[in-house]
């Protein structure tokens, strides 16, 4: 260190210690806690052929293990992770809540069409949880996917409950205007759609509130709430697009 500090850097004599400062101090020590068992994740920055890294990082790990106590133990992670391979379930586990969805909702409404006006509110809402990463600049993994899985999930309820009013009342009233059929239908549930929705909200806040040491269960909760928050604007705005016939004057 001392040489880094004191070599010249050029032919003027310019030292580093001239610019820079090196201190030494503790980092916080984050401990999860992952199939009962806790883990204290050490990293280090090397730059060179990996073949060498790994070779370092083996003898590395071979002189704590026997320094080591009984029950401890010191295990190389992943250096480069598979999203291909980690996105498939989740991916295959959305499709099939899609398809039962599609199934409900075709029973419930008798239709073919409506089910998916339904269902593509749930990508558009995709995209308050991709915005909460983005914003927020937080770690998108396991509970990033999973957050998708619940939005799937509740955001249908919404636009199932103005739909199934909006035709409810459509055989009722026998109102020729469907748009002040749908606006009341709109009326009728939006304040239970918005205090079930910020209920959810606030349900997840105490998995926010701490840290991220809880990796899975902050990105869960971090993604699902910014979901829920976006799938306000597509229930308000980009529901009725797809519901309301539009009148066409020649």
């Amino acid at each position: 260190m001392w040489e880094i500090m004191n070599t010249p850097l050029t032919e003027n004599e310019l030292k580093a210690s001239d610019f820079v400062s090196i201190v030494k101090q503790e980092e916080q020590q984050h401990i999860y806690k992952e199939n009962q068992s806790y883990l204290r994740i050490v990293d280090f920055q090397y730059i060179g052929y990996e073949k060498f890294g790994r070779k370092y990082l083996n003898k590395v790990l071979d002189e704590l293990r026997a320094e080591m106590p009984a029950g401890y133990s010191a295990e190389p992670a992943e250096s480069r992770y598979d999203y291909k391979k980690m996105t498939i379930p989740y991916t295959l586990l959305i499709l099939f809540i899609a398809l039962i969805i599609f199934v409900l909702c075709s029973i419930l409404f008798e239709s073919l069409t409506r089910p998916f006006a339904i269902l593509l509110t749930v990508p558009a809402s995709f995209i308050g949880v991709f915005l909460t990463f983005y914003l927020f600049d937080l770690n998108f993994d396991q509970g990033g996917y999973a957050s998708f899985i619940l939005i799937t999930g509740l955001v249908v309820n919404s636009a199932i409950y103005i739909l199934y009013d909006f035709d409810n009342l459509r055989k009722t009233k026998h109102m020729a205007n469907q748009h002040k059929v749908y606006l009341k239908a709109f009326n009728h549930k939006i304040v239970p759609i918005l205090l079930t929705i910020l209920s959810t909200v606030l349900g997840l806040i105490p998995f926010i509130a701490g840290s991220q040491n809880e990796v899975f269960w902050y990105a869960l909760a971090a993604g699902t709430m910014g979901g829920l928050l976006f799938s306000i604007l597509i229930i308000v705005i980009y529901l009725p697009v797809f519901v309301l016939k539009r009148k066409h004057v020649f």
